[in-house]
């Protein structure tokens, strides 16, 4: 799995190292240091596209595509693909009128009546996300290889792209993380610091500074993945988690 994974990416600045070599956070400067997990659908969706193009042909094609799109783009898209999956199912042309706030409230019907929507900010007592030890012995067996990936600095949100995971169950598309992750950089300066098939890790280098900045940044992650709200009683402590630490932890059933 190494091996292909290493042949697919071999456009790429990357490493393969053990795991007992690597010293977590890989970071440095000017540069994502980016973990790269080895996973099955990982290989997969590289195998599809590397049937069709090479891999920079493919990131090219896709940067153009994220290049005209917006964050609200992005959302109306991942907020239909989740609707359709229910009653209140809208097409993506019936959303694009609404502002964020609206978006946001009809995306919230999902969860209508859930104590999980409570925006009252409430102190939280969770730890950061624990990546670097537990995460990442869970997710490497015993004698297994790992890659990092190298970007430079302002071509982070282009990492989606690069390691293509997403468009099943509830996780979106790779073009639709690389805008919302083109978003991030802009505001909080995030870093990549980690992905698998169904994970991406990310520090950020600036907190949101206001309680209303909070709740909105946690709305965003909440449209993005909604299992980041597994560890939290609600959104309003998942806002105060936000201002407390840098880690975000997105992870996809």
């Amino acid at each position: 799995m190494i091996e292909e994974l290493s042949h697919y990416l071999s456009e790429c600045d990357i490493e393969v190292l053990d795991l007992d070599s690597l010293t977590l956070p890989a970071m440095k400067e000017g540069e994502h240091k980016i973990l790269i997990v080895p996973g099955y659908n990982l290989v997969e969706m590289m195998e599809e596209i590397c049937e069709e193009e090479s891999l920079s042909a493919y990131v090219n094609k896709e940067l153009e595509l994220v290049h005209q799109l917006t964050l609200k783009d992005a959302l109306v898209k991942i907020v239909a693909s989740q609707l359709s999956y229910t009653d209140i199912s809208l097409e993506p042309e019936e959303l694009e009128g609404k502002s964020f706030e609206d978006l946001y409230r009809t995306y919230s019907l999902l969860w209508e009546g859930n104590e999980i929507l409570n925006e009252e900010i409430c102190e939280s007592d969770t730890e950061a996300f624990d990546w670097n030890t537990t995460w990442v012995q869970g997710k490497v067996e015993e004698d297994e290889q790992v890659i990092l990936l190298t970007l430079p600095a302002e071509a982070g949100y282009e990492a989606p792209l690069w390691v293509p995971m997403g468009g099943y169950n509830e996780c979106p598309l790779p073009e639709y993380q690389s805008v919302i992750f083109k978003h991030f950089q802009q505001m909080y300066m995030i870093k990549i610091l980690a992905v698998s098939e169904d994970t991406w890790i990310l520090q950020a280098g600036r907190r949101p500074q206001t309680h209303d900045e909070a709740l909105k940044l946690a709305r965003e992650h909440f449209i993005f993945c909604q299992y980041v709200l597994e560890r939290f009683p609600s959104v309003g402590h998942y806002a105060d988690y936000l201002m407390k630490h840098d880690t975000w932890y997105f992870w996809w059933d």
